[in-house]
């Protein structure tokens, strides 16, 4: 009998002690996970992430379409500066060469004006010394040889001083030359009488 209501009691125990833990495990609930988030706040959080990128990008071509045009800038500027290089040494060549010309031309008028006053001097002096010529001539009593000598200066370009003594030189040459030719046909003349008077005697 006390068997019977030992045996009991252990059972009775047991089943309390079973339902006691059995109790515990399905009152106790298991831990939430913490990073585990609503699915409204991931499609929030994956729409940022995804604008955030979009920006990012949009960022990065501004940059690089911004970086193309400044290298474009920078080689259109390069490119003026060589023209107007280009430009400058071609005025500058022009600028020699005309200046080149100037000074040849320059320097050949000069030549030509020196020759001509070479050429002008030689011929002063050339005049000058048949004038001379024919001045003497006609001291010698040469008369006809003065007049040969003033007829080459006729040909020639003569101021008018010169001129004016040419011409008088000229004058008194004929006039002398001309006397001697009387002169000398009176003396034939005389002559031939003398000798026919003679003759007669």
């Amino acid at each position: 009998m006390k068997t019977n209501h030992t045996m009991a009691l252990l059972t009775v125990c047991g089943a309390l002690a079973f339902s006691a833990g059995c109790g515990k495990n399905e009152g106790t609930a298991p831990p939430a996970a913490k990073d585990t988030q609503p699915p409204a706040d991931a499609a929030a959080a994956q729409s940022q992430k995804a604008a955030e990128a979009q920006r990012l990008a949009d960022a990065e071509r501004a940059a690089q379409a911004a970086q193309a045009a400044e290298a474009q800038k920078q080689a259109e500027a390069a490119k003026a500066a060589e023209v107007a290089k280009a430009e400058a040494m071609k005025q500058q060549a022009a600028a020699d060469k005309l200046a080149a010309e100037q000074a040849a031309a320059g320097k050949t008028a000069a030549e030509k004006l020196a020759q001509t006053a070479a050429a002008a001097a030689q011929e002063k002096g050339r005049i000058q010394s048949l004038i001379d010529s024919a001045k003497n001539l006609t001291g010698q009593n040469k008369y006809a040889e003065a007049l040969n000598v003033l007829g080459e200066l006729a040909n020639l370009k003569l101021a008018p001083e010169q001129q004016a003594l040419v011409d008088g030189l000229k004058k008194a040459a004929e006039k002398q030359a001309a006397q001697a030719v009387a002169d000398k046909a009176a003396a034939g003349a005389t002559k031939a009488i003398g000798d026919v008077l003679g003759g007669k005697k």
